[in-house]
């Protein structure tokens, strides 16, 4: 039963993360088993960088998750040729977990699997004064009591994680694992709304919001499973269900697969070869092949190598057959009551020659564990210290000379690696202003479009076509002096009522850029006005050019003209707030609209721009906008109309004044 401090905290915690859940809102309007076909896959090797994972004696976990990923990727993109891959990460690097899920979902993936090793561990025991045997403990900083653990090489099997409606026995200290990774990363708390991986209640909120896609990701989970166990040769864990976070985050069919445990020997040394790897990645890749099978509606079937291949012999359950006195040793109970249970592990005092020992053999294997992480500073130091309990360990000298040479081709690589960026990065800042200078053309800005051109050839002088687009640009602004000077003449001729020769300037005008309205207009209304001034002649009451001026400005309350003078038509300016965009059509009643107010659209090709509001005055619009972006419509923007089309935002404020 939660005692009353720990529903608070859930509490508390479900708020941080229902106001995370609507922060991150991924908009995914795939409807699972509806007309689906696989197409994009992403491939998540798990941990990299900083966070190794787990380590067996000879691999960490980082390692054999790349290599399976990688095997896996090439199998994909040989046999199925209408599947994309993309992959969390190619390299030894750190992503963050929250990336992980988001990659899928800004790629709009069909399936997400995250590939992972597991780990087991033992209590260590110590005998106290009274000769009473007891589980080891330590205090952290906050003063928490933590007990000891020490790897347990007994543990071994393949199982595969969906997101689950509860979190099932056994499972949890995986997902604890699995979501620590967030712990390595900078501002973890912000970027996670406050969940911590170590806290049981964390797991109860995540359990009420679950994914639409886990009725689908537990079939291609068991489909995995039963490759694993036919043809791999692994034992089968089954299909579990947890709350871990990439897949609590992937707005698709996710699992998360457990390939087997680094700390068992006979295990890490399969997962470990390159014919382990291939097994395991071929037995993922078929359960792909027959999980799109089904989700496509086909009936194809395989008859190729990888589905030929050898059925593999566990290892471990070999090894017990002939030495079935081993099987269970090392596992222990948590807590023995009496001298008839089992023995455990016990660590007893020891000799200080003995420490010494024990000392040298911890810093070896931290050493060479930094060497493997090519963390060649930090092992030579540990080798050093080494040194200095054994002086004459040559070993330990060995090693410092491999690891001064890893440093001197790490500086070696970092140059290469910086000129890689150094190109990298103009290449992406000549982008950038090709992107910007594209636009602003497009938006006839030529003068301005020149200068980012020009910004673009000092970064790559070479390149040909920031050359073409200034001549074209300084082609345009000769095109356009010679249209504003046809339209200054013009205006004059107009003002000095010589509306023949107005409306040939206007004319040539028009010609010059057939999409400008405005010579279009001018000309339209010279024809009014000289119909008016027609008619006015054969009128048979007598007026002055005042009055003939009058009537056609619509002043004159009397209209005393045989026939009435066309006007223009009314000019009318809205502005709304436009807060999303769409594919589909929303439903009225859309929880998405609540609280919005005049919702409409208009189409820009296939896509619905939804806006709310309708203002004739900016300073309204703008208002509303904020209010609007308060509803969680975070770009929100306003938007002008005349006479109910689209216009440029800077045009309609001119117009309004």
């Amino acid at each position: 039963m939660l005692t009353e401090w720990k529903v608070i905290s859930i509490i508390i915690l479900g708020l941080a993360i229902l106001f995370f859940c609507l922060s991150f809102t991924y908009k995914n309007d795939k409807k699972p088993g509806k007309g689906k076909s696989i197409k994009i896959i992403v491939i998540d090797p798990g941990h990299g960088g900083k966070d190794p994972g787990c380590n067996g004696a000879d691999h960490n976990e980082k390692g054999v998750t790349l290599a399976i990923a990688l095997k896996l990727g090439k199998l994909i993109e040989e046999n199925l040729k209408d599947v994309k891959i993309i992959y969390t990460r190619k390299t030894d690097v750190f992503v963050e977990l929250e990336e992980r899920a988001q990659i899928a979902n800004r790629n709009n993936a069909d399936l997400f699997i995250s590939i992972h090793c597991n780990a087991a561990a033992k209590y260590v025991y110590v005998k106290d004064k009274n000769g009473k045997t007891k589980i080891k403990t330590w205090k952290d900083k906050k003063g928490k009591i933590h007990k000891y653990e020490t790897a347990n090489p007994v543990p071994y099997g393949s199982d595969t994680y969906v997101m689950g409606t509860k979190n099932e026995k056994g499972a949890m200290e995986v997902a604890k694992r699995e979501n620590a990774s967030m712990l390595m990363e900078d501002n973890y708390e912000k970027t996670y709304g406050g969940f911590d991986p170590n806290s049981d209640e964390a797991y109860i909120i995540m359990t009420m919001t679950i994914s639409a896609y886990v009725e689908q990701s537990a079939k291609f989970a068991a489909k995995i499973q039963k490759e694993y166990k036919e043809k791999s040769g692994r034992i089968d864990k089954g299909v579990q269900r947890q709350s871990i976070w990439v897949l609590w985050r992937a707005a698709m069919p996710s699992i998360l697969t457990e390939v087997g445990f680094l700390t068992n020997p006979r295990e890490e040394k399969f997962l470990g070869s390159e014919k382990g790897q291939y097994s395991m990645a071929c037995s993922i890749f078929r359960a792909i092949r027959n999980y799109k099978n089904d989700v496509e509606g086909t009936n194809l079937k395989f008859d190729d190598e990888i589905e030929k291949m050898d059925a593999l012999e566990n290892e471990n359950e070999k090894y017990f057959e002939d030495h079935p006195e081993e099987r269970g040793v090392g596992v222990v109970k948590e807590e023995p009551n009496d001298s008839s249970k089992e023995t455990p592990e016990v660590v007893t005092v020891k000799t200080e020659d003995a420490k010494a020992n024990d000392k040298y053999n911890a810093l070896i294997k931290s050493a060479d564990e930094k060497m493997k992480e090519k963390k060649f500073d930090e092992a030579k130091n540990i080798y050093t210290e080494a040194l200095t309990l054994r002086k004459d360990d040559v070993y330990s000298k060995n090693k410092i000379a491999e690891a001064d040479k890893g440093i001197k081709d790490e500086v070696i690589k970092k140059g290469e690696e910086d000129k890689l960026k150094a190109k990298e990065l103009q290449e992406m800042q000549y982008k950038d202003a090709i992107v910007i200078a594209d636009k602003l053309f497009e938006q006839k800005k030529y003068s301005e479009a020149v200068r980012k051109y020009q910004e673009a050839l000092i970064i790559k002088p070479g390149e040909k076509y920031p050359k073409e687009k200034i001549a074209e640009s300084q082609k345009s602004m000769a095109s356009n002096k010679l249209y504003d000077d046809a339209i200054a003449l013009a205006n004059k001729q107009f003002q000095s009522k010589q509306w023949e020769d107005a409306k040939k300037n206007y004319k040539l005008a028009s010609e010059m850029n057939p999409l400008e309205e405005y010579p279009k207009k001018k000309i339209k209304e010279i024809e009014n006005i000289q119909e008016a001034l027609s008619n006015r002649e054969t009128d048979t009451v007598k007026t002055s050019p005042k009055d003939l001026i009058n009537n056609y400005a619509g002043q004159n309350k009397k209209d005393t003209t045989k026939k009435s003078v066309v006007t223009d038509e009314k000019l009318i300016i809205e502005f709304r707030v436009q807060f999303t965009s769409s594919d589909k059509e929303m439903d009225a009643n859309s929880p998405k609209l609540k609280g919005l107010e005049n919702v409409s659209y208009y189409k820009v090709g296939a896509i619905l721009k939804y806006t709310a509001g309708n203002y004739t005055k900016p300073s309204e619009a703008v208002s509303y906008q904020t209010k609007v972006r308060e509803l969680g419509y975070k770009d929100a923007f306003v938007v002008a109309f005349k006479n109910g089309k689209r216009i440029d935002y800077k045009e309609a404020l001119k117009l309004v004044k």
